[in-house]
């Protein structure tokens, strides 16, 4: 169906453009040919609206012989052609039983008239499927843009996918390792971890899901996973969570603060004979929030060895979540390596899960 006969204010737009053309037409017969006003009016203007409408067969010429380069020009101007053609000598055939059925005693056009008739008509039928070839290359462009747009968010949702699914593996082989390390000294203490472990995956499968969760809620799960580290560390490791409820309300990809916290205690706490603390602090900024995740270590110890996923997968995760409006920032100040979220904080907490 024509796009227009499904838009009442499209369709009047255009009929009135018609009618005004027919206005045209009517004034020069009443001024030129000394035809009477009703008599030109009346002739005319039915005309003017009948080709109008039949000048929207365009539309379906078009459709059936698109403008596809310049090898396609001949058999489009040849299809369009022979479409005016016919058109036109069609409404000229028409025209002349309407005036004489309106207006018998009006005198009839003559041969040249006539022509000249059918030479507009072809001219109009021409504009019209040019107007018509225009407007389908703009919707052939919105459609190809829309499409485009389509297969970025739908690689943009695969890759945030792939992103999420690394962090569950990564942080379960880490925590199995812990829970074997407990098993043959502190068999008590590897049985409560398993518990605690089993109760804190339940919770990130839960939250993994969503596409994205508060602040908040991710802050609690991390506390978490520290008191079951704790079980391992015992006094070693000291905790300390601070978030403002202005930033725990935003929304963050789930799990992302997770390999921030391992890598807090795998390469910080684990390193130090003494132990350490591992802080999570969050606080809004006008329109921003700050997430900064710090542990102790010891500047002067071995490096332990790791792949560089965790802290890779929360840059790549922030980044596709939030744009280039977010920011990744790691730096190393004495004995104190602090990581710092930064990000938009429009979101709400009503969203997530969305």
């Amino acid at each position: 169906m024509h796009p227009l006969l499904g838009r009442i204010v499209g369709l009047t737009v255009y009929l009135g453009l018609w009618l005004v053309l027919g206005l045209a037409a009517a004034l020069s017969l009443a001024v030129r040919a000394g035809w009477p006003w009703v008599a030109a009016l009346t002739g005319v203007l039915p005309l003017a609206l009948a080709y109008g409408v039949v000048c929207l067969a365009a539309w379906y010429v078009c459709r059936a012989f698109p403008l596809q380069g310049a090898r396609s020009l001949g058999r489009v101007l040849l299809a369009q052609g022979a479409a005016a053609s016919i058109t036109s000598a069609t409404w000229v055939g028409f025209a002349q039983w309407w005036l004489r059925a309106q207006l018998p005693a009006q005198p009839f056009w003559s041969r040249d008239a006539t022509l000249l008739l059918f030479v507009a008509g072809v001219l109009l039928f021409l504009f019209s499927a040019a107007v018509h070839y225009v407007f389908l290359a703009l919707e052939d462009r919105e459609t190809a843009r829309r499409q485009a747009l389509e297969s970025a968010v739908l690689a943009r949702e695969a890759e945030l996918r792939a992103l999420r699914a690394q962090v569950n593996p990564h942080f379960l082989f880490n925590s199995l390792h812990s829970i074997g390390s407990l098993a043959g000294t502190r068999p008590a203490a590897a049985r409560d971890m398993c518990i605690a472990l089993g109760e804190f995956l339940r919770q990130s499968l839960r939250l993994g899901g969503l596409a994205g969760v508060p602040l908040q809620q991710e802050v609690d799960l991390m506390a978490q996973y520290l008191a079951i580290e704790q079980v391992r560390f015992g006094e070693r490791l000291q905790v300390q969570v601070d978030v403002d409820p202005r930033a725990g309300s935003t929304l963050v990809p789930p799990l992302l603060l997770q390999p921030l916290v391992e890598n807090a205690i795998k390469h910080g706490v684990a390193g130090l004979l003494e132990g350490g603390l591992v802080s999570i602090a969050a606080r809004r900024e006008s329109d921003r929030c700050v997430v900064t995740v710090a542990n102790l270590f010891d500047p002067e110890g071995t490096p332990r060895a790791g792949t560089g996923t965790g802290v890779r997968n929360v840059r790549d995760r922030l980044a596709m979540h939030f744009g280039a409006t977010a920011s990744f920032d790691a730096r190393v100040e004495g004995d104190r390596f602090t990581v710092t979220l930064t990000y938009p904080c429009e979101q709400i907490a009503g969203r997530a899960g969305e």
